[in-house]
C-alpha cells in the first residue's frame, strides 16, 4: 500500500510540473489583459456615422436612403486622431458600373461623431483613407484636446500559438461597455506585409480596435484583409471565402506609417480625404 501511495504522489508531481508553466503563462496573460483594459479602455471608442445612399441611373438620382450606424475605433493621439476600419466605415462605397450604363450606388457620410466614455459626442471628420490596408482616420473638430489614447508599440510580433488580446466596444443595448477577449495566433504572414492571423470571429467584432500581446503591449490594429483576385472559376468554398475576407492584425509600424500622412494631408486644404 505504501508503495502505491508513493507512486501516486510521484505521478501527481510529474503532472504538476508539466502543467504549472502553462498555467503560469495563462495567469500572466490574464493579468496583462486586465492591466491593458484598465489603462486603455477609455481610448477604445464608438464612432457614429450618418450616411446618405443614392441610387443613380444615367446621371439621374433614382432614390435615396438615410441611415446611421456605429462602428469601433481606437484613439491614437491626445489630439484625438482615431483609426477605424475603412470597410467598416464604408461597407457600400460608390461603385459605378463598367461602361457607366447601369445603375450605381453612391454613399456619402453626412455626419460623424466620436462617442467617448465620458458621455460626450465629439463632432469629427475623415481626414485620410487607405482602402488597401483597410484604414480610415478621423480627427475631432475640437482643437486642443488631451484624450486617452493607445500608444502603438513597434517591436517583435506575436508568433504562432501565442495569445493576443483584443478590446472592442459592445453595442448600445449593452451600454457600449468595453469587452476584452483572448485569441490564439494561427499564423504570421510576412509578405506582402506582416499580418497576424487569429480567430476570425474575434477579428470581425474587433475591427478598428487595438490588439495586445501577452505582455500587454499594443502591437497593432485589427483590420479586414481583402482580395479582389479570386482564382478564375472559383467555386466559392469556405476556404476561398476566408481568403477573400480575413480579419488580421496590422502591425503598429504599418498603422503609424499611414497615420503619419495625416499631417501632410491636413496641410493640403485642396486635397479631399
Amino acid at each position: 500500500m505504501r508503495k502505491c501511495r508513493t507512486v501516486g504522489w510521484a505521478v501527481l508531481a510529474v503532472v504538476g510540473s508539466l502543467t504549472t508553466p502553462a498555467a503560469a503563462d495563462e495567469i500572466k496573460t490574464r493579468a496583462a489583459a486586465r492591466a491593458a483594459l484598465t489603462k486603455y479602455k477609455d481610448a477604445v471608442v464608438t464612432v457614429r456615422l450618418a450616411l446618405k445612399r443614392r441610387w443613380v441611373m444615367q446621371g439621374k438620382e433614382g432614390g435615396s436612403m438615410d441611415s446611421s450606424m456605429e462602428i469601433a475605433g481606437t484613439v491614437l493621439t491626445p489630439a484625438g486622431l482615431t483609426v477605424v476600419s475603412d470597410f467598416d466605415s464604408n461597407p457600400m462605397p460608390s461603385m459605378p458600373n463598367e461602361g457607366g450604363e447601369g445603375p450605381k450606388m453612391e454613399t456619402e457620410t453626412t455626419d460623424v461623431k466620436i462617442l467617448t466614455r465620458d458621455g460626450r459626442e465629439r463632432p469629427a471628420r475623415f481626414v485620410l483613407r487607405d482602402s488597401e490596408l483597410d484604414l480610415a482616420f478621423l480627427l475631432p473638430e475640437e482643437k486642443g484636446l488631451t484624450l486617452p489614447h493607445v500608444p502603438l508599440e513597434k517591436g517583435a510580433l506575436p508568433e504562432a500559438l501565442d495569445d493576443v488580446v483584443v478590446m472592442y466596444p459592445l453595442g448600445p443595448s449593452l451600454g457600449r461597455e468595453i469587452a476584452v477577449v483572448r485569441g490564439q495566433v494561427r499564423a504570421v504572414v510576412k509578405k506582402p506585409r506582416s499580418f497576424v492571423v487569429f480567430d476570425p470571429m474575434i477579428g470581425l467584432q474587433g475591427l478598428g480596435c487595438p490588439a495586445f500581446d501577452e505582455a500587454g503591449r499594443a502591437v497593432g490594429v485589427v483590420v479586414l484583409r481583402r482580395t479582389t483576385n479570386l482564382p478564375q472559376g472559383s467555386g466559392g468554398g469556405m476556404r476561398e471565402f476566408f481568403d477573400f475576407f480575413q480579419p488580421v492584425i496590422l502591425t503598429a509600424t504599418d498603422v503609424q506609417e499611414v497615420a503619419a500622412q495625416v499631417g501632410k494631408a491636413e496641410a493640403r486644404p485642396e486635397a479631399k480625404p
